[in-house]
Order: C-alpha cells, then sequence, then structure tokens
C-alpha cells in the first residue's frame, strides 16, 4: 500500500471515576438508581467506534503502546468529562456498532455516525457535533481519467458499509458496483490494488489515505453530505438529563472541533 501512518500529538486520556450508563448502560450491569445518578453509580461505560478512521479515530502505536486517538476521541474525552464518568473504547467494524448497543456490548457510539431515519428507529442521537463533504479517491494514474460522475457511472466504486457514502453512491451512481468494506483503510488497500476503480469517503479521511499512499488522490468529483452530519449514538429511551450533558458538551466544543480535526491532520507523520 505505501507508507503508513505513524505517528500524531495525542490526546491525553482522562482517567476519572470508574462509571456507567444507566439508562442507556449495558444489559448486564443492574443498578437500584437510573438516570445520571445511575451512571455515575455504575462500573465505566463502554464507546463502540470504527478506530481505523483517521482523522477522527485510529490505532497509533508509539513507544511500544496501542492507544485509540482522533478527534472522536477528543470529543469523548469532553463527554465523559462533563458527566463524571471514565469509559473504555471497543473498536469493531462500523456496520456492527449499533447491533453491538442494541445487544448491551457498547453504551455509546461515537464514530462520525450520522443520525438517518433508519438508525433512528434503533437509537437516540445527540446534536450534531460535524458536517463535511464527501470526495471521490481514485489512482494517480486515473486522475484525468475519471472527472465527471458520469466517467464512474458504471465503474466499481467502495465504500464503508451502511455508511453516509454507500447512500451517496446508491443514488447518485446507480449503475455503479459497489464494494463494501468495514474501514477506511481497506479502501485505500482496494483502490491502490486495483480491486476497485474509486472510492467515496470524506474530505479529512481522503487527506490522510493521500499522504499515506501517494499513489491514491482525491479527485473533482465531490458530494455534499445529505445527512444531518456527526452525532453521538446511544440506547433508544437514554435519559433526558443525560442527552441534555451530552448535547450541552456539543454545543460547548463544536467550534472547536474543526481544529481538533487539522490538529489531527497536521500532526501525522509518515513511517520513513
Amino acid at each position: 500500500m505505501g507508507k503508513l501512518i505513524k505517528k500524531l500529538s495525542l490526546v491525553g486520556l482522562s482517567s476519572l471515576l470508574a462509571l456507567s450508563l444507566t439508562a442507556c448502560g449495558s444489559a448486564k450491569e443492574t443498578s437500584s438508581k437510573t438516570g445520571l445518578e445511575g451512571l455515575r453509580e455504575k462500573g465505566k461505560i463502554i464507546v463502540g467506534t470504527m478506530a481505523a478512521t483517521p482523522p477522527y479515530e485510529y490505532h497509533l502505536v508509539e513507544k511500544g503502546e496501542d492507544k485509540i486517538v482522533g478527534s472522536d476521541i477528543k470529543l469523548l474525552e469532553e463527554v465523559a468529562k462533563d458527566l463524571n464518568v471514565d469509559y473504555e473504547i471497543k473498536d469493531m467494524d462500523f456496520d456492527g456498532l449499533l447491533v453491538a448497543m442494541q445487544s448491551g456490548k457498547v453504551d455509546m457510539i461515537i464514530s462520525a455516525m450520522s443520525p438517518t431515519e433508519e438508525r433512528e428507529k434503533n437509537a437516540d442521537f445527540s446534536n450534531v457535533y460535524y458536517k463535511g463533504r464527501n470526495v471521490m479517491m481514485v489512482r494517480k494514474t486515473d486522475l484525468n481519467k475519471y472527472t465527471t460522475p458520469e466517467s464512474l457511472a458504471d465503474k466499481k466504486i467502495g465504500a464503508i458499509k451502511t455508511s453516509v457514502q454507500q447512500s451517496i453512491l446508491e443514488s447518485e451512481l446507480p449503475k455503479a458496483t459497489l464494494k463494501l468494506l468495514g474501514k477506511s483503510t481497506e479502501l485505500s488497500l482496494d483502490l491502490a490494488n486495483n480491486k476497485v476503480d474509486a472510492v467515496l469517503v470524506d474530505i479529512p479521511t481522503a487527506t490522510l489515505l493521500a499522504k499515506a499512499n501517494p499513489d491514491i488522490v482525491a479527485s473533482e468529483i465531490y458530494y455534499e453530505d445529505p445527512s444531518a452530519g456527526a452525532a453521538i449514538a446511544l440506547p433508544k429511551g437514554t435519559d433526558k438529563e443525560i442527552m441534555d450533558i451530552i448535547n450541552a458538551t456539543i454545543d460547548r466544543v463544536k467550534p472547536e472541533y474543526e481544529q481538533w480535526l487539522k490538529d489531527a491532520m497536521d500532526g501525522v507523520e509518515l513511517e520513513e
């Protein structure tokens, strides 16, 4: 694939009280208290994410220690502080996140997830904390070949399974053959290895994938995000006091989020 992402300025993970959600907590835990009081009485909250989507969330191995870092992790830290809870991150494929939350394996999802109508049937969502644009990535040798959506109309295109990008492709390029994968790093590998003709990702992800692999580049084919944007997902029926605190956190830090994305991208160095 070429060079891999190696280093990023780390955002320290706070170690607070070990607590967990109640109204939106794990099915395996019980408490006599509910709502925010119950949340703070219980163990730690388990947060689901797909840690293969830099700069939002991804693994960073430094000095032998593997950490999950990124702009969404910075947001998680702020949410945890305001809820006064500790957290543990559980990494999984994007299309398994909601299923894991429904089964009680995770208590919250922070993974640049959009609150679509279908997802809202099975989850409650916070306020939106970020909304961006999407760009088609192609091999550098094909940059002059694929210049319009029509040029990719009947091609094989990759996207993250159950993502906003999948919905865009199904709507805008219905004759294209879709290859749906679990991680953005898998998309870039398939593109570099000629297994797909293009991949659709958001612009920050495209920036880092291109930086990690000089053989793939962003094209001039852009798509606006038709969704509401990225939000935090919680179990259906989450306590209002808990949701209000999360939304207040988002409202407070939302002006900083784009800078967190920029800091994440600017901090990346490539392995020699």
